[in-house]
């Protein structure tokens, strides 16, 4: 069984609430990080996740991903991903630019 950490940041901006996750997100915890992202920010915040972190990342994560993005709506969810971080290419090769915003730092909020 993989493992990750959630982390939640309620101070770093304004309206926003950051998630940041570490480890590894796969179909054995996809479900409770779901359930997590929904709990993590109110309606009206903004949800950032912070996924710099992260080593591995699978198909049913990034389900979770564009679900939550579709719940939360246009705009009520960013993705903080540095160029160089694990997940990086994956993020790119699936398209995830097109559904969520990315933004390589906190200033880019």
């Amino acid at each position: 069984m993989s493992t990750y950490e959630l982390e939640l940041d309620e101070t770093v901006a304004a309206g926003a609430v950051v998630a940041s996750l570490s480890g590894e997100i796969d179909l054995t915890n996809a479900r409770e990080l779901e359930e997590q992202l929904d709990d993590a920010a109110g309606d009206e915040s903004v949800l950032v996740v912070d996924l710099n972190r992260v080593v591995f990342i699978d198909s049913a994560a990034l389900h979770v991903l564009f679900k939550v993005a579709r719940r939360r709506g246009e705009g009520r969810l960013k993705l903080l991903v540095e160029p160089d971080a694990p997940v990086s290419r994956t993020l790119d090769i699936v398209g995830m630019k097109q559904a969520v915003p990315i933004v390589s730092s906190l200033d880019e909020l």
